[in-house]
């Protein structure tokens, strides 16, 4: 028998079905549009927190720019920037640049480190250093769309401290610039709390409000920290060949005259506070061979170059994929210099008194042919008084002879340019600045005027009663010889360095500012997350 069917159950069935599809594809539309949503704005944050780092850094590259100014176009530079608030430097305008409209301001503030390692702001006190720089960058970019954060991330009043107080160690609810769990939780779309909470500068400073952005963006700061490159730093030897030495009784080691004489005992007792300072002897070459023959409290490096004999002398590591290069020295201008006219050379014993003390920057002047005579330098008198005095003496010719040599008196400080060759007696170099007992290197400096390709450039101390010979040397054309024994203190960079005299040489590293700016370095960098 056949049953007839129900064809309004039929229906009912297909409509219930109908309708729950309805119902879950709306529920996973809605899910899908809050998903997309979230999605697009998370990745437009992501997008523009990392272009606000490019800003920030491009930022400083700006600064760093400027900053190299000093050694190319002097007269234009800090064109266009403003004071800083500190007082210490300048301030960029807001540079606007690629495709996204990122914007970035850079400050500048003169620093330096003392003896001790702590940061100071302002000018080196020491007239002989070159100064450290703070470069400090906000990168900011825009943000499209809307004013929040689309993660769960807007500021709430809910009577919880969201920022944490300059140098407070209490670090409350999270301290977080919101309370979602983005990667970007910390960042302002409106407002630069930053200045709000830890002042312009980041010390807790002159902390005001500041006007609402004209359009969503995020902001990224960045700092810097940029060295002077000089012509000794961290390296009692630099040579742009090859290197033999030194005796194999001899060693290199180094101190810091900042903190007292030189200590002997210091490079092999750990317990000493100045341990530390005695392990910076190192020797740096180029693609040549470095033979080693006495210790080397410190490290070797060639740029591609090979170490051989005695490697088991080096007491920190070697390496040969440094990179290194020394370009010809020529001389500075001298433009700002306060010139004499006499004399005009030495041949033979002859004391040089200058007429006023003269400046780092602006020298007592004088112009030889020759020196084959002593020469002995004394310091200005000023209203009865000597007063540290400034020389500069440019030699054309050669600085040679049995007799030749240098004595600088205390509160001298002296530079000699020389366009020839150097042949004297160790002894015959004497630097009593500040004592005879306690000379330091930089108060006698020696540059070598790069002569025409080809032509040679040589450097020879001469073996005579040992002594302290304290100087610098920086002649990246010429080929030293030290024969002698002397207790050297300071630095010598060449072209070529022999020795096989039984030398202790002690690298000083209050030198690391010393010498002739030659360029800048970027020696930290830090993102303030703050």
């Amino acid at each position: 028998m056949q049953t007839k069917k129900n064809t309004k159950e039929t229906g009912n069935v297909l409509l219930c079905v109908l309708g729950t599809i309805l119902i879950v594809s709306l529920i996973g539309a809605t899910v899908l549009r809050n998903s997309t949503t979230r999605l697009n704005a998370s990745s437009n944050q992501v997008r523009a927190w990392k272009e606000a780092l490019s800003a920030a850094e491009t930022g400083g590259d700006i600064g760093f720019a400027e900053l190299r100014k000093q050694l190319s176009d002097p007269a234009n530079q800090w064109a266009g920037w403003t004071p800083s608030g500190t007082g210490y430097g300048y301030v960029s305008p807001e540079t606007t640049f690629g495709n996204s409209n990122l914007r970035a301001r850079t400050g500048v503030e003169t620093c330096y480190f003392d003896v001790s390692g702590a940061f100071h702001l302002g000018s080196n006190p020491d007239p002989n250093a070159n100064n450290w720089y703070r470069v400090r960058s906000k990168g900011t970019a825009p943000l499209p769309n809307l004013k929040r954060t689309g993660m769960d991330d807007a500021l709430t009043n809910d009577g919880l401290q969201h920022f944490a107080a300059i140098g407070s160690t209490q670090m409350q609810d999270i301290t977080a610039r919101g309370k979602g769990n983005s990667l970007l939780r910390k960042i302002d779309f409106q407002y630069d709390h930053f200045v709000a909470t830890y002042g312009p500068n980041g010390d807790g400073l002159n902390k005001a409000l500041v006007t609402a952005s004209y359009a969503p963006s995020i902001s990224r700061r960045v700092e810097q920290i940029v060295m002077p490159v000089t012509p000794f730093f961290d390296a009692a030897i630099k040579s742009a060949t090859t290197f033999y030495g030194l005796g194999s009784a001899a060693w290199i080691d180094s101190y810091d005259s900042r903190n007292g004489p030189y200590d002997p005992t210091v490079k092999t007792n750990p317990n000493s506070l100045y341990y530390n300072d005695s392990r910076h002897g190192n020797v740096e070459i180029g693609s040549a061979t470095a033979t080693i023959m006495g210790t080397i409290y410190g490290d070797v490096a060639t740029n591609g170059g090979n170490v051989t004999k005695k490697t088991a002398n080096v007491t920190g590591t070697i390496d040969n994929n440094v990179p290194f290069t020394l370009l010809d020295y020529q001389m500075p201008d001298t433009s700002a210099w306060t010139y004499q006219s006499s004399p005009t050379n030495v041949t033979s014993t002859k004391t040089l008194t200058p007429p006023s003390g003269g400046t780092s920057g602006a020298p007592i002047y004088y112009v030889f042919t020759s020196i084959s005579g002593a020469l002995t330098v004394n310091p200005a008198v000023v209203g009865g008084n000597p007063v540290d005095t400034y020389v500069a003496i440019r030699v054309t010719g050669d600085i040679s002879g049995g007799n030749a040599g240098v004595t600088v008196n205390p509160k001298v400080h002296l530079k000699i340019y020389f366009e020839g060759n150097i042949s004297v007696k160790n002894n015959n170099l004497v630097n009593q600045n500040p004592s005879l007992a306690n000379p330091y290197a930089g108060n006698l400096q020696f540059y070598g005027i790069s002569p025409p390709a080809g032509t040679p450039q040589t450097v020879t101390l001469n073996p005579a009663t040992p002594q302290t010979l304290a100087a610098t040397f920086y002649a990246p054309s010429a080929d030293v010889h030290e024969n002698g024994n002397p207790d050297f203190i300071g630095t010598v960079v060449c072209k070529s360095f022999y020795s096989n005299g039984n030398i202790s040489w002690h690298y000083d590293r209050a030198l690391n500012d010393e010498g002739q700016l030659l360029d800048f370095r970027i020696a930290s960098y830090v993102e303030d997350t703050r």
